[in-house]
């Protein structure tokens, strides 16, 4: 019987939101880890809409992600006094000082699960990883193309 690639790749991504969840949980954030750390290091140059582009999501996701953490008192939207329409990402406070203990929780989960894996290994397999995604884009596009 085979298995799908992406049962490993889910169930690999799984167990490391899940350790990366306990390692963070006394910070007071529940998910959108990395959204926040990106909003973060964009702070006050991001719209909702670039962001959605930059971290490859829908744009209605990225305002549900935005809301989490704005409710959260991570980040919140001020308008742009370029574009009235637009809306840019800033982080409050509470983000700033939570951000450099995401980026050291995301450290040292890095380094546990990349332990006895060389550099070449990890090189290997993060071009084996972007190979795959090339691979599969032209076929997500044409799916998309295709839908009313």
């Amino acid at each position: 019987m085979i298995e799908p690639i992406s049962r490993k790749l889910n169930n690999l991504g799984r167990a490391y939101l899940s350790q990366l969840a306990k390692q963070v949980e006394p910070l007071g954030i529940s998910r959108y880890y990395y959204a926040l750390t990106y909003i973060c290091y964009n702070d006050g140059r991001l719209t909702q809409k670039a962001l959605a582009s930059e971290l490859g999501k829908d744009k209605s996701l990225i305002v549900n992600v935005i809301d989490t953490l704005t409710e959260q008192g991570f980040v919140y939207r001020e308008v742009n006094p370029a574009d009235r329409r637009e809306h840019l990402l800033k982080v409050t406070a509470k983000g700033k000082k939570t951000v450099p203990k995401l980026v050291e929780a995301f450290e040292t989960l890095n380094k546990k699960i990349t332990e006895d894996i060389s550099d070449e290994e990890l090189r290997i397999f993060n071009n084996v990883l972007k190979k795959m995604e090339n691979n599969i884009k032209p076929s997500i596009e044409i799916n998309n193309k295709t839908k009313p």
